[in-house]
């Protein structure tokens, strides 16, 4: 019953996910999706790279039949990806602040 009114009532603030990026997939994607004369930036574009990837790799999950039959899988889209670096001291200040 629980799970059904989660599958429900669900919105895009209920998942947030939380990953480092590792130098070696930093350079993947400089090394195959970079475009230099791209006008988006090129954090504008690794924010798409990330995006695509993450929305393409999700769907193909296989649907487990909770929101719906089993055939009738809806793609996964990612609303807002938010890059974070180095960021501690901010959080600390944040903290003491209250």
């Amino acid at each position: 019953m629980f799970v059904d009114w989660d599958v429900k009532t669900i919105s895009a603030a209920d998942y947030t996910v939380e990953f480092r990026v590792t130098e070696s997939m930093y350079e993947a994607f400089q090394d195959k999706y970079l475009d230099e004369t791209n006008p988006i930036s090129e954090i504008g574009q690794f924010r798409s790279y990330v995006k695509d990837e993450m929305e393409s790799r999700l769907t193909e999950f296989p649907a487990l039949g909770i929101d719906g039959p089993e055939g009738d899988a809806m793609p996964v889209k990612i609303a807002v990806i938010t890059f974070a670096f180095f960021n501690y001291e901010i959080i600390h200040n944040l903290r003491r602040r209250g």
